[in-house]
């Protein structure tokens, strides 16, 4: 098989178990803009339950950025104080409803350049807005997509560099419909190809898999 093969083969199949394997969460459903670059910050280092048990509460009270923006930071903390790091992710919130308050009259601005101004936002956060709000084709990786992409790919490579991850991400995607990709490696590498005692035997892909061959 050669590696274009490979790319379709393992695309084909992670999406066929992402149907019947999803997890359900409702910021995958939402289409406010808000609703989606808002949880973008409240996932990051966090598991995604914690967000979710805090996700209709926090949205029922924070309607819009300037529902942060006017929130007293101590009240914004104690809110999402099960996400852990409370004091940093409220001080981004309030930095972010700041800016586009006053810079952009509450509109999102689409460029991800601008979104990384704020201090604690940074290629993840704004290149997963970019895919999953403004359905652009964008590149990015958490821990579980890193280690997807180096067991299927590049098991040699011991400190995959970002542009490689980058560069597997391009070849993997699909050209339409990509953020379903990243719901789908996202969910296969918390159930199925997790850091530790991953389940090869329910892995759809064990057969491509360097991993499998040679585990580390």
């Amino acid at each position: 098989m050669n590696r274009e093969d490979k790319y379709t083969l393992v695309r084909e199949k992670i999406l066929d178990w992402y149907k019947e394997n999803k997890r359900d969460y409702p910021w995958r459903k939402s289409r406010s803009l808000y609703q989606i670059l808002i949880t973008e910050i409240l996932l990051q280092k966090t598991i995604a339950l914690n967000v979710k048990n805090i996700y209709n509460d926090f949205f029922t009270k924070y309607k819009d950025f300037s529902t942060i923006y006017n929130e007293d930071i101590t009240d914004l903390q104690s809110d999402i104080k099960g996400l852990g790091l409370s004091n940093k992710r409220a001080k981004i919130l309030k930095d972010l409803s700041h800016m586009i308050i006053t810079d952009y009259e509450g509109e999102i601005p689409h460029d991800p350049e601008i979104l990384r101004k704020i201090n604690g936002i940074a290629d993840y956060v704004s290149n997963a807005f970019a895919c999953f709000g403004l359905n652009h084709r964008t590149f990015f990786f958490d821990v579980n997509i890193k280690r997807f992409i180096q067991r299927v790919f590049k098991p040699q490579d011991v400190n995959v560099k970002i542009e490689t991850i980058y560069s597997e991400l391009d070849k993997l995607l699909p050209k339409t419909d990509f953020k379903y990709m990243y719901w789908a490696i996202l969910d296969f590498g918390y159930k199925i190809c997790s850091k530790n005692k991953p389940k090869c035997e329910l892995c759809p892909i064990s057969d491509n898999c360097f991993y499998l061959l040679n585990p580390s």
